[in-house]
């Protein structure tokens, strides 16, 4: 899989974004799923690990 963002501010992406949706291999989601904005939320509101390093944080996650 591959993802790309799409700022579609403007008429040109729109019509971009519109040509993709026609296509049976491509799959638009316009929004994050429930654990993203679960993940995204948590983040913004400090609910996150600290580690020292990648090892103690996996680790840490493992408990």
């Amino acid at each position: 899989m591959t993802y790309i963002t799409i700022d579609t501010k403007t008429k040109q992406a729109q019509k971009f974004v519109e040509l993709l949706e026609t296509l049976p291999f491509a799959k638009i989601l316009k929004e994050p799923n429930a654990e993203t904005k679960k993940a995204i939320s948590d983040a913004r509101n400090g609910k996150t690990k600290k580690a020292a390093s990648l090892d103690q944080l996996f680790k840490d996650l493992k408990k």
